[in-house]
């Protein structure tokens, strides 16, 4: 063991327990025990490719199964059978079938030994890049699946599909779960090769997950918790780079939204397979330009008038289900969704006087202005569209080809007569929840 290992074990926890002799009996044994693996728990032998892989720790494959061998020092050897169900195993063993070097970690814990093998891997060549086009993927949780768009390099949708991550869900363990992501990975890369093209990615970002009584609900953090995002993103980045396919980052800033506001209607596709269809874009540096029929409706004022109505009627009856409201729980999700009206209002008051840009942000900076994606998010979705959250419960619907008309046109005064109550707001609203 390093000192500089060492030094931290005896500053930590399990030192200052013994010194306090607080403990007797099998608490006192247990304590013993686990300070013994953490002091002389570690053995670590690099990996050499003139000794063909490793000298002193050699993975030895004996009548189908692999074995570790251990050199005790002596001139004589312990043998371990290797027990694992890993992804990379069938990898491991062909370093050790081409006498490649593999790093080796033995750690004793609870009274048993774990290995952990490590090994460099150089670059594959590139076979499939961004010049041919992209596969751009867009992780979502309701329903929870894989979109997949693959867009040519004029920037054209040529082909989508979706693929189920039910089956991740309902998996018994951990290790099975990892299992199925690697499956996924598999798919998505090998259907890049096929075409020749480059995996298009959003750059992993932090995703909140929530916390009991924030007020965000059950459903949503169930959701949240078992949103295996940058799991799955890992593991295609990492897969990808080994098969030769080129991986392209993107900013994800609004990429949901444009595809939502923009795509779904106009080319009759899902919320998230028109995500990925604007990551996918992004990615070959295509940015996004408004629409004339948004515009248009940008800079109608009776429409701003609507929608900042909708939300000041919004906001009042939030702060007075809130000051009635006596569980904590519920009055914390009120707080939440009054905070978005808030929100929603100083969107829609920041537009006067500055339509802002109307193309979309590919690397982040901010356009001048309002964002007039986000103004468009707030002033359509539940102002306009209210009389299908009563039903769905979401604050996107499914299906947004009512868009379509407001896209290409941008008229809206058919939504009054058309699609229910006025979108000024009212007891209409009051059970619109948005998650």
């Amino acid at each position: 063991m390093g000192w500089s290992k060492f030094g931290a074990a005896l500053q930590g926890g399990l030192f200052e327990q013994l010194k306090r002799r607080h403990l007797s009996g099998k608490p006192l044994k247990r304590l013993k025990r686990e300070w013994g693996e953490k002091r002389q728990g570690l053995l670590y032998s690099r990996g050499d490719k003139t000794k063909g892989g490793n000298l002193n720790l050699r993975l030895l494959v004996k009548e189908g199964a692999l074995w570790l061998r251990i050199n005790l020092g002596d001139g004589s050897y312990a043998h371990a059978l290797v027990k694992t169900r890993h992804p990379h195993l069938s990898a491991l063993v062909e370093r050790v079938y081409a006498s490649l070097p593999y790093n080796v970690e033995l750690t004793l814990r609870e009274g048993k030994v774990y290995a952990t093998f490590t090994w460099e891997e150089e670059p594959a060549p590139l076979a499939a890049t961004k010049e041919n086009g992209v596969l751009a993927l867009d992780v979502n949780s309701d329903p929870y699946h894989l979109a997949l768009a693959l867009v040519s390099p004029d920037g054209n949708l040529r082909r989508h599909l979706t693929l189920s991550l039910e089956e991740v869900d309902r998996a018994p363990n951990r290790g099975a779960k990892e299992l199925l992501l690697w499956k996924i990975a598999h798919e998505v890369v090998s259907l890049a090769l096929e075409h020749g093209v480059a995996v298009a990615t959003e750059r992993l970002r932090h995703l909140p997950k929530g916390r009991r009584g924030d007020g965000s609900g059950r459903p949503f953090r169930r959701k949240a918790h078992r949103f295996a995002y940058a799991s799955l993103l890992r593991k295609v980045h990492a897969l990808a780079r080994r098969k030769g396919v080129q991986v392209v980052e993107v900013n994800p800033q609004d990429t949901s939204t444009i595809g939502m506001l923009k795509y779904a209607p106009q080319l009759s596709l899902s919320k998230d397979v028109a995500a990925a269809d604007v990551i996918g874009r992004r990615a070959l540096g295509f940015k996004e330009k408004l629409p004339k029929g948004y515009g248009k409706l940008l800079g109608d004022g009776a429409f701003l008038a609507h929608a900042r109505d909708f939300y000041r009627t919004r906001a009042e009856e939030l702060r007075i289900q809130k000051r009635n409201e006596r569980d904590r729980s519920r009055r914390n999700r009120l707080s939440r969704e009054l905070k978005r009206a808030h929100g929603a209002l100083s969107l829609l008051s920041s537009l006067q006087g500055s339509p802002g840009s109307q193309e979309g942000s590919t690397e982040g900076r901010n356009s001048p202005g309002a964002n007039p994606w986000r103004v468009l998010r707030v002033g359509l979705f539940l102002p306009l569209l209210k009389v299908r959250l009563r039903v769905t419960g979401r604050e996107v619907p499914r299906d947004l080809s009512p868009l379509k008309p407001i896209l290409f046109g941008g008229a809206w005064e058919g939504w009054k007569g058309g699609l229910g109550p006025h979108p000024g707001g009212g007891p209409e609203c009051a059970n619109v929840r948005s998650t």
